[in-house]
């Protein structure tokens, strides 16, 4: 800190030539003038002092016959004098704090933090969508707003602070993580459960409606299998009545899939040889700036690209990018797999099948399936026995019971 004073106010280096130094030093500290680094070099006296005291040692060097020699000044007040005749130097800097001060009043970065179920991109993007974006006046920002903006749009988020330093906004967020459900649609109208496949019904647990089939019954396409259709029955279980709900169920349908997989024995292989030199590039939006680049891509080579996104700040991502391209040129060598090599291909083909049916949620329950190699091709062929969930939801079509009129009897 005493430094940036010292040269804020400016401080000078001098040399003392004198008979009797320790006068003169005894006179310094007499008038409460603060010298620094005083050493002797060569029979004199060398020190450091401010500048406002520096005008004050004429009286001092008279009284004890010295006289003083300035070797350097420093500080900000002769760094403005030695460069006076520079205007444009010192409007460049006016126009810098001015290009400061303006860039101060817009928000440049959103970070968030304490967001686990929901990605920060889709935080931003929800911001975005409200014009809450990178670059907006800081004046036009209201913190508690923006608060219950995102409470409001994110269910399992219970808590939101929202608050503006310097150029960016700070989100810090909390999830109710464990209890996160995605919510669904809940239908309101009356409805009915439908089957969309032809297949038998392997489970059926039934919350809301009639459930019209039991488990191990075959269905049609479009056979109702929950209905939103609930009989009011009096004491006497007569039908006085319906009430209509939107039907409601976890209902597993095991159905059969045709499974089919080809490929021929015959492949070519590609042998990359020595990679190439890596060229720069650069590229601003979808324009790429690489006519200087010594190859272009050919049928016998690839191109390996690696591109970086420059940001400004963490979030803030300028449509200028840096990269380079490397050449990579190969050799086609046409191979044959063998019985064996083919067999094995043909069953990591299936096992991808099914894991890519689990992935949907669809259980694969039995499977039979052949696979066949000719002179040119391998073929894999069969049945996949699976558990899904082919339902489909239906209109309800509403009815009434008109009352019985019981005859009056006879006296």
């Amino acid at each position: 800190m005493n430094r940036l004073i010292r040269y804020l106010k400016g401080y000078v280096h001098i040399r003392l030539i004198s008979r009797e130094p320790e006068r003169f030093l005894n006179l310094c500290a007499h008038n409460r003038i603060l010298l620094w680094r005083l050493v002797s070099r060569d029979g004199f006296y060398e020190m450091y002092l401010s500048a406002a005291d520096f005008f004050r040692l004429h009286s001092l060097c008279r009284k004890s016959g010295s006289r003083i020699k300035v070797i350097g000044k420093y500080g900000l007040p002769f760094f403005l004098y030695r460069n006076r005749k520079r205007k444009a130097f010192f409007l460049g800097i006016l126009l810098c704090m001015c290009l400061l001060y303006v860039l101060s009043l817009f928000l440049w970065n959103i970070h968030v933090s304490g967001n686990y179920a929901n990605s920060t991109g889709t935080i931003l993007a929800f911001l975005e969508q409200e014009g809450i974006t990178h670059g907006i006046l800081k004046a036009k920002l209201n913190c508690s707003e923006i608060a219950a903006l995102l409470r409001e749009e994110f269910s399992n988020i219970t808590w939101v602070s929202a608050k503006i330093e310097g150029t960016q906004l700070i989100l810090e967020v909390k999830e109710n993580v464990d209890g996160y459900v995605a919510e669904e649609e809940t239908p309101t109208e009356p409805s009915n459960l439908v089957a969309s496949k032809d297949g038998i019904v392997a489970s059926i647990i039934t919350r809301s409606g009639t459930p019209l089939v039991l488990p191990g019954a075959s269905c049609k396409e479009g056979d109702v299998l929950v209905s939103g259709e609930i009989a009011v029955n009096n004491d006497n279980l007569e039908v006085v009545g319906y009430r209509y709900v939107p039907a409601d169920a976890d209902i597993l349908i095991e159905t059969v899939w045709y499974y089919y997989d080809e490929f021929p024995l015959v492949y070519e292989e590609r042998s990359y040889q020595e990679e190439g030199f890596p060229f720069p590039f650069l590229q601003i939006g979808d324009f790429r700036l690489e006519s200087f680049l010594p190859w272009k891509e050919t049928e016998t080579s690839d191109v390996e690209t690696y591109l970086w996104k420059i940001h400004l700040t963490e979030n803030f991502v300028l449509p200028v990018s840096v990269g380079y391209q490397r050449n990579l040129p190969y050799t086609i060598e046409k191979k044959e797999y063998s019985r064996e090599e083919a067999q094995e291909l043909a069953r990591r083909h299936f096992e991808q099948y099914k894991e890519k049916l689990e992935k949907e949620q669809i259980q694969v329950k039995e499977s039979s399936v052949t696979t066949e190699i000719t002179d040119t091709a391998c073929r894999t062929r069969g049945t996949v026995t699976v558990l899904e969930q082919a339902v489909e939801r239906q209109n309800c079509e509403q009815r009434t019971v008109e009352p019985t009129i019981v005859p009056e009897q006879a006296d």
